[in-house]
């Protein structure tokens, strides 16, 4: 009797977006019998484990990385590449040995650059191909670009979860951008499922999904709760901790959560006028599937979110505003003109290449 076959998927730690855009991988690779494990560590593993909890989850270090509290993201990298580098090594030489000890049949790694082997087929994730530098610092763009591709050329595949027309969601970061090793555009990837019948009544004026790395994720979280309690909007704001369980009502208009399930989540934000949320990708993906009005708030200093905002409020699907700029106030107002956009998320791509993954197992 043939065994199952073993998928490790591992996304990247630097928020749960990673995380989040794994769960329709997952689900596809559970429904054709394949046993999954996944590797993550801290707010991502955390939320992996809520979401699939009678999977094998094992720990793997992530890369430690810093986040300023003022600056560019892109600068501050820079000066932690050593440090990287030596938590990619770090990360290859333990899936080396997780390879043998649970008899590893492939790897779909999400924006992990450590995790490929010679020994079995590799898949490389991510909405990336070109790193955007700061105002004044386009020369490391290409060097930061280079790099990242030297990582990939590792993979035997790189799949990109967006659309291949007129940019889809991900713009200038993922096309018209030479690839090392095969590229496949699967389609935007979500958590949630496709809305189906009536849109349910607004219960909510605004929905905040607080998101990110720290220190930003909290900084965020006390500027946007400072300015709610002083507002007369029904809100709801979700804290992005899956570590945690909190339920209050902190207002007679304000419940905060700490985390939601995923069916929760998505009817949370169906319900909802207004979504405020990080311009990450995997948020952006998202909404595209739900169709929510939203205002986007990049994490400062993030260049690829600050970019991702700009190009949605240009093609006019979403209305974005800096953190240090923030008047609930105001940008509800203006961001009435801004309606959002909805993408068929492509499953049958997905599927099709996980088939062929499959296959060569």
């Amino acid at each position: 009797m043939n065994r199952r076959r073993n998928i490790l998927i591992a996304p990247l730690d630097w928020g749960i977006g990673h995380a989040t855009r794994c769960v329709p991988l997952i689900n596809v690779l559970l429904k054709k019998d394949v046993n999954v494990i996944i590797a993550s560590s801290d707010r991502a593993a955390s939320f992996l484990q809520a979401e699939f909890p009678l999977l094998k989850h094992i720990n793997i270090p992530g890369y430690g990385i810093r986040y300023p509290r003022r600056g560019k993201m892109v600068l501050q990298m820079l000066r932690q590449l050593p440090a990287i580098r030596r938590s990619i090594s770090r990360e290859h030489r333990i899936l080396d040995s997780l390879i043998d000890d649970h008899s590893i049949d492939g790897i779909i790694s999400d924006n992990r650059f450590g995790m490929w082997s010679d020994k079995i087929p590799c898949i490389y994730i991510t909405h990336q191909l070109k790193v955007k530098a700061p105002p004044g610092w386009s020369f490391t763009e290409g060097i930061l670009s280079r790099m990242h591709r030297r990582y990939i050329r590792h993979f035997d595949e790189c799949w990109i979860p967006d659309i291949e027309e007129d940019g889809g969601l991900s713009g200038d970061l993922a096309h018209e951008i030479k690839c090392p090793v095969p590229l496949y555009y699967t389609g935007p990837q979500s958590r949630f499922s496709l809305p189906g019948g009536t849109s349910p009544d607004k219960k909510y004026d605004l929905m905040v999904i607080i998101s990110g790395p720290e220190p930003q994720r909290s900084i965020f979280e006390e500027e946007i709760l400072e300015q709610l309690k002083k507002s007369p909007y029904r809100s709801i704001i979700l804290l992005g901790k899956p570590e945690e369980f909190i339920q209050v009502k902190v207002s007679d208009n304000i419940e905060v959560h700490s985390h939601m399930p995923t069916v929760a989540m998505q009817e949370a934000m169906l319900s909802s006028g207004l979504i405020i949320c990080r311009s990450g990708y995997s948020s952006i993906m998202d909404l595209s599937l739900l169709g929510s009005a939203a205002v986007l708030i990049p994490t400062p200093g993030q260049t690829e979110q600050e970019y991702l905002a700009a190009y949605h409020q240009k093609k006019q699907h979403y209305y974005t505003v800096t953190q240090s700029e923030l008047d609930i106030s105001q940008f509800v107002q203006a961001s009435g003109s801004y309606t959002g956009i909805r993408i068929r998320h492509q499953g049958d791509v997905l599927n099709e290449r996980i088939d062929q993954l499959l296959s060569r197992l």
